[in-house]
């Protein structure tokens, strides 16, 4: 722990080391006093005063000097426990393990951050409802991992990098670099050369047109971008297995260089959601999260992968994958006019650039006018995929949700997770006879939306998950019927 602790306190002691480097060279033994006086306190110090408990019914970690802090996790509380080993952990041969709790909040978790491989391990089939250690493993190398019977469900393949430049962590690596380039630049005053060099540039690409110009950037960006979104996701992913344990747990392992491992029980997945991003659907290609309950709601099942390998897992995790992306039940034509009515006014908006600059002398207006003609007909596809996204489908033991988004987003909730209902509908929803249902669930984002629905068909679709729970809002009424009278009176009462 002592050799781990500066690694996880260096993004916020490195102010302090930087200051300590430029004191150095006005002031040396000053800045040796502060460095031998620092370094006991983010390494000793915490060692010292850090103790953990593992009994049959509680782990409790104690830490602090001045600030004591006492973090206690019951264990039948206990819904999923993560190890983690950074390099600095792998080289010492050390893991950090997070146990999670049924809690929302993170800051529930209790954090052990540097224990032995071997023990680590142990402790977590120990810790896991479904564990079958019956005793706390002892603290020491000659702690041997109990043997369990394993089917695979997943494991990487490097032809999955194709996907990694249409996911979000290119972007990320991307905006990670430059704010790092930025904060190098303005710590070292190098903002001037490089105003100075693109100046340079600049002059020498006078003859060349700036169409070419600007292909070029744009071709460099893409390029740039790609290579940082599959260094990325080697970082992240490399060495990915999905497999499920005889114990009853779901178990995730990767990473290059920081490895992760996170168990899951199976007992708490309620259902899966399905993300295909609008970029990666011609390549066939998706990504998988689990609807689980506890801090962690949507844990990761697979990274962006094939369609295939999806289904697969997606199948054995849920019980019923092939109906994830399968067809559902369109959502009446006023859906589709609200998804336009959103979409093309936007658009229009838009179309005042164009029009300005044609007015202000730049483009043409041949050219201002293509411009509108895209933005519209641009709005107008978007508009009409997110109605085709749009959608839902009761199976015998799930209901699938589709949203109404740009990227299709499928959610898989099991009938037995979901505890309640509710109904909300705009002014705009109430003229055109649409209402939202909302299905209230412990898992996952908690409140699951059948957007644009028509009112009866919302009543009889949560009848037909909860019979006991709405059948008795659905009594005769002796108010006429009208459209969504069955929805008025359950929203009534």
């Amino acid at each position: 722990m002592m050799a781990v602790r500066p690694v996880e306190l260096a993004p916020q002691i490195l102010p302090t080391l930087v200051g300590i480097f430029f004191a150095a060279q006005a002031a040396p033994l000053i800045a040796l006093g502060i460095g031998i006086v620092l370094a006991p306190l983010v390494t000793v110090v915490p060692w010292l005063a850090t103790t953990y408990q593992v009994t049959d019914q509680h782990v409790r970690v104690r830490s602090g000097v001045l600030n004591r802090k006492v973090a206690t996790a019951r264990r039948d509380r206990i819904r999923s426990v993560e190890t983690t080993a950074s390099l600095v952990h792998r080289v010492l041969g050390l893991e950090k393990v997070t146990i999670g709790t049924g809690s929302d909040k993170e800051s529930s978790n209790v954090v052990l951050t540097a224990v032995g491989k071997q023990y680590a391990t142990s402790l977590r089939d120990y810790l896991m409802p479904t564990g079958t250690a019956t005793a706390a493993p002892a603290d020491g190398p000659d702690v041997a991992e109990p043997a369990h019977v394993t089917e695979v469900l997943a494991r990487f393949e490097p032809r999955w990098l194709r996907y990694s430049p249409f996911s979000i962590l290119g972007m990320a690596a991307a905006a990670a670099v430059f704010g790092f380039g930025a904060q190098f630049a303005d710590e070292f005053d190098l903002y001037s050369v490089v105003a100075d060099a693109g100046v340079g540039l600049w002059d020498r690409a006078g003859d060349v047109p700036v169409a070419v110009i600007v292909v070029v950037g744009v071709v460099g960006i893409v390029a740039a971008g790609g290579v940082l979104s599959v260094l990325a996701y080697v970082l992240s992913y490399w060495g990915f297995t999905l497999s499920r344990h005889d114990d009853g747990t779901l178990r995730m392992r990767r990473g290059l260089v920081t490895t992760t491992s996170t168990t899951l029980d199976e007992n708490r997945i309620r259902g899966v959601h399905l993300h295909e991003p609008l970029l990666m659907r011609p390549l066939h290609g998706a990504r998988l999260h689990a609807v689980a309950t506890g801090a962690q709601k949507h844990p990761l099942l697979l990274p962006p992968a094939p369609l295939e390998v999806v289904d697969h897992v997606s199948v054995a995790v849920s019980g019923e994958g092939a109906d994830l992306r399968g067809p559902v039940t369109a959502h009446p034509a006023a859906a589709r006019r609200r998804r336009f009515t959103r979409a093309v006014p936007g658009a229009l908006i838009l179309s005042v650039v164009p029009i300005a600059g044609w007015a202000l002398g730049w483009p043409s207006l041949a050219a201002a006018l293509s411009c509108v003609l895209v933005l519209v007909a641009g709005g107008a596809a978007l508009a009409e995929l997110r109605y085709r996204n749009l959608g839902h489908r009761l199976t015998g033991r799930s209901l699938v949700i589709g949203a109404p988004t740009t990227a299709r987003h499928r959610n898989l909730l099991h009938r037995d997770g979901i505890i309640g209902w509710s109904v909300r509908s705009t002014w705009f929803q109430r003229r055109q006879g649409l209402v939202t249902l909302v299905a209230a669930s412990a898992a996952g984002l908690e409140a699951y939306g059948v957007v644009d629905i028509d009112g009866t068909d919302a009543s009889r679709l949560a009848a037909a998950i909860s019979p006991t729970l709405i059948e008795p809002f659905l009594a005769p009424d002796p108010l006429p019927e009208t459209q969504n009278s069955a929805v008025a009176r359950y929203s009534r009462r």
